[in-house]
């Protein structure tokens, strides 16, 4: 008995130990194949790495395909240089004759020829006047949909300024509080309604007025209103206390400043330096200094965000080039300039300049225009600014705004600067009324592309 037990515990044992081998037989295998695997993988990667890499090398260090030969085709350089030796600062005529080389070029223009006529008339009769005369004036307009620019007239005293609709001369004054409050908006989340407060008064910018503590002097206001009256201590606490260095020059680098203006003519940049002092930022934000400046057709591009839901328009000059026998020249153009602010800061920049004219500081340039023919049927927005020049003998006095028919959906963007001397004469406002009412009073010119369009698109009679 004893020995069948010894038995039973000895088979027992020989059994566990053959588990144990076949275990470790098992495990053996799969390192072995998990090895191969892992060593056919990595073979895999060095033959790719050897194959592949040189032609990724090669593709990375080839020199770029050349572009290809396009002779009927004018970049915007070539075009300043067919353009520069013209007088264009106040162009009466739509068609221009050039030379390039030993060829002769038409170029037609994308001036309203009735707008640019009346602009010349104002401005040439106000120029020849004994008083009220300004130092100069300048206007750009153009269609905030294509960038076409409608007209673009101008006259300075001042020596050196050839085309003061694209220099960048003049203090930008409180047309700078159309960047300040679309900083606002988006990064504060400001709407029209939203209230604000100051003391003191609406149009001086001391350091004491740029806190929050509040009294019994303290003014309230809505946002609207503070952007319509053109207040600057609100303005200035929104760049000194809130928006600050940072947010300021963001906004100004979204609206073009201190960057080249892709335009058919040279164009100054507009200029805007910023200090490390809050009360630098509150001048800035505010307009309050003389040293952010800007020119008529930048001017013009601000003010048309208010329309295009944000979008910069590419402006141009040049309809078309076309050659002695016919043949025309294509000008590349970019459909924008690209975004300075979302939708929503736009709409709210529209409802803000529309209160400019409401009840602002251009209420009284368009007395009355509810009950015009042609500006009653107009949605109008604007924003005035104006300071003086160091030397103070002239003043600055800035317009830029929209028009937009409420039917059609045609609009305008206008920008002018007039320079007042020792006594003040028409107003930029009212420069740009007459201006607005000139060009909504006819119907649009027909649009070039449509025509092309149409002229190769076969009507419902055409086999």
């Amino acid at each position: 008995m004893r020995q069948q037990k010894q038995d039973w515990r000895a088979y027992q044992q020989s059994l566990k130990q053959r588990q144990k081998i076949k275990e470790r037989s098992r495990t053996l295998k799969k390192g072995a194949l998990r090895g191969l695997a892992g060593g056919a993988l990595v073979a895999l990667v060095v033959a790719l790495a050897i194959v592949v890499a040189p032609r990724v090398k090669e593709t990375f260090t080839a020199a770029p395909p050349a572009p290809e030969e396009t002779p009927n085709r004018l970049s915007q350089d070539s075009l300043k240089g067919l353009l520069a030796p013209k007088p264009l600062a106040h162009l009466d005529h739509k068609v221009l004759q050039v030379t390039q080389g030993e060829q002769e070029l038409t170029v037609t223009t994308t001036l309203d020829l009735e707008l640019q006529a009346l602009l010349i008339s104002e401005f040439k009769r106000n120029i020849a006047r004994k008083r009220g005369t300004p130092r100069y004036v300048a206007a750009v307009a153009m269609d905030p949909a294509t960038g076409r620019i409608l007209s673009m007239a101008g006259f300075s005293k001042d020596k050196g300024i050839t085309n003061p609709s694209l220099e960048a001369a003049y203090p930008a004054a409180s047309i700078f509080k159309i960047i300040t409050a679309s900083a606002a908006a988006e990064k504060l989340g400001l709407t029209p309604r939203s209230t604000l407060s100051f003391n003191g008064g609406k149009y001086t910018l001391y350091k004491r007025q740029l806190n929050e503590k509040k009294n019994k002097y303290t003014n309230t206001i809505s946002f609207r209103d503070s952007f319509a009256q053109s207040v600057n201590p609100v303005f200035g606490k929104l760049g000194a206390l809130k928006l600050k260095k940072e947010n300021l020059s963001g906004y100004a680098d979204r609206f073009l400043f201190n960057q080249e203006i892709a335009f058919d003519l040279p164009v100054e940049k507009s200029i805007l330096a910023i200090g490390e002092e809050p009360y630098q930022w509150a001048e800035v934000a505010c307009g309050f200094n003389r040293v952010t400046r800007i020119s008529p057709l930048h001017g013009a591009l601000i003010g048309a965000t208010a329309v295009t839901g944000g979008k910069i328009p590419a402006p141009y000059l040049v309809d078309s080039v076309t050659t002695a026998e016919g043949e025309e020249f294509s000008v590349p153009r970019p459909p924008t300039l690209g975004r300075a602010v979302p939708q929503q800061v736009s709409t709210t920049l529209n409802e803000l300049m529309q209160r400019t004219i409401r009840s602002g500081t251009a209420r009284k340039s368009f007395a009355g225009y509810r009950r015009d023919p042609v500006l009653k049927n107009l949605t109008l927005g604007g924003k005035t600014g104006s300071i003086s020049n160091k030397a103070r003998d002239v003043r600055v006095d800035w317009f830029v705004g929209f028009a937009k028919e409420k039917k059609t959906g045609r609009s305008m963007a206008i920008a002018v600067v007039v320079g007042h001397q020792a006594y003040i004469g028409t107003r930029a406002s009212a420069y740009a009324r007459k201006a607005i009412t000139c060009y909504f009073s006819h119907p649009p010119e027909p649009d070039r592309s449509r025509i092309a369009e149409a002229r190769q698109t076969p009507s419902p009679g055409d086999s």
